[in-house]
């Protein structure tokens, strides 16, 4: 059982290789809920393409980026450059990178953030066997530059959640999460759960609140 005073107890990612002095460090029921809501947001993202108002993501400042040739069968890759921080979406996972801290890669399935030294990729990525190779950070420094990756991601997300309900109010998200077979969360707790991801804060009362809220698998908004 969970103990509700202290927070979950924290267990690090995979086993560490000789050399580490860090880990991802994230409770198992965390991983298991940030998993879920990866999912569910890279679903919203695919409703927000074809909003009726128009493409949300393009008008948040996303550029569209499709294979040449493939329109029907290559993932499209939305793409957010600003200054030295780059940020791109595909079906099948999130890229974000800063030229200080390299590139953090987070695949659809699983929440296992993998590490490079890569600051940006190439606007011709359309598929996974296309991406450099990612890793688990081996050493300490890496280990520094991966959390702060994965926190301005997270919070990148909470921002843009943000954004859309303050655009469109939490009605437009539950539409989306009423077509979603898995939803986790009301629309409303979304952009906190991205927060409380980025900060770490499972241990308080943050992770409580949103675990309250939690809907069970395959239940409806």
């Amino acid at each position: 059982m969970t103990n509700t005073t202290t927070g979950p107890r924290l267990r690090c990612l995979g086993s560490k290789p000789p050399g580490t002095h860090f880990g991802w460090c994230i409770p198992p029921s965390v991983i298991r809920f940030a998993d879920r809501l990866f999912n569910q947001q890279l679903w919203c993202w695919g409703q927000d393409v074809k909003h009726r108002q128009g493409n949300l993501l393009m008008r948040y400042g996303l550029e569209r980026h499709r294979e040449p040739g493939q329109e029907e069968r290559g993932s499209t890759c939305y793409r957010w450059d600003d200054g030295d921080q780059h940020l791109a979406m595909w079906g099948f996972g999130v890229f974000y990178g800063t030229r200080r801290f390299g590139g953090l890669l987070i695949r659809r399935y699983g929440f296992r953030p993998v590490w490079s030294e890569v600051e940006s990729l190439s606007v011709g990525i359309h598929s996974p066997d296309d991406l450099p190779t990612f890793a688990r950070p081996r050493r300490h420094a890496h280990w520094r530059r991966a959390h702060r990756l994965c926190r301005d991601l997270m919070l990148w997300i909470a921002d843009y959640e943000e954004w859309v309900q303050q655009q469109l109010g939490p009605e437009y998200r539950e539409r989306c999460l009423i077509k979603w077979m898995d939803p986790v969360l009301p629309a409303t707790m979304i952009a906190p759960a991205w927060r409380m991801l980025g900060t770490r804060s499972w241990e308080k009362n943050e992770w409580i609140a949103i675990r309250n809220r939690l809907r069970l698998p395959g239940a409806r908004p």
